[in-house]
């Protein structure tokens, strides 16, 4: 019975006595992806490194994108190192990880030191200074559109039942001080 019947046969393992069957050359731990005991033994040791690394390219496309929306280039950031204090050991006290990402068109500055890994502070660098661009933008957005508003409201003209309710008011407070002005010799 050959190794493929055997593996349909019982689902699709294949155990170590199937191995001896098959003979020496195919029955070396890791010589196939399709035969093995585990995982581990399948995939090289560097598979984690590579899958985060995949997942951290999609965060890393995600903010190239931001960037690329907010025209923010590389050319217009100014990146500087030192060391930073705080928990990580030696490390941090032997190597520059505290990242300072300064925005030169508009002089956003973020420094981060959350990490003891410098290529980790430059990521979130990036990340919290696109954020801080954004609001900073989305500020200025609010901050016009109610420019605008209290323009608008200044230059419409009042309701007509405001208007009479006004003139009431000054017509009474006019009555009001000319009952005032009648105090004198009697």
């Amino acid at each position: 019975m050959a190794v493929s019947e055997r593996k349909s046969r019982c689902g699709g393992m294949v155990d170590a006595t199937d191995l001896k069957s098959v003979g020496p050359s195919l029955a070396r731990a890791g010589s196939s992806p399709a035969i093995g005991n585990s995982f581990e033994e399948r995939e090289p040791e560097s598979f984690k490194a590579r899958r985060s690394s995949r997942m951290m390219g999609v965060s890393r496309n995600a903010l190239a994108n931001r960037m690329r929306k907010l025209e923010i280039s590389e050319t217009d950031l100014e990146e500087s190192f030192a060391r930073s204090s705080g928990p990580g050991g030696q490390n941090v006290n032997k190597v520059s990880t505290a990242v300072t990402l300064r925005h030169l068109p508009t002089g956003v500055s973020v420094t981060v030191q959350d990490s003891r890994s410098q290529a980790v502070n430059r990521k979130l660098a990036r990340e919290r200074l696109v954020d801080a661009i954004e609001s900073a933008r989305q500020e200025q957005r609010m901050a016009e559109v109610a420019k605008r508003e209290k323009e608008r409201r200044r230059k419409s003209p009042r309701p007509a039942a405001l208007k009479r309710k006004i003139l009431d008011s000054k017509r009474k407070r006019g009555e009001l001080k000319k009952q005032r002005s009648k105090i004198g010799p009697e």
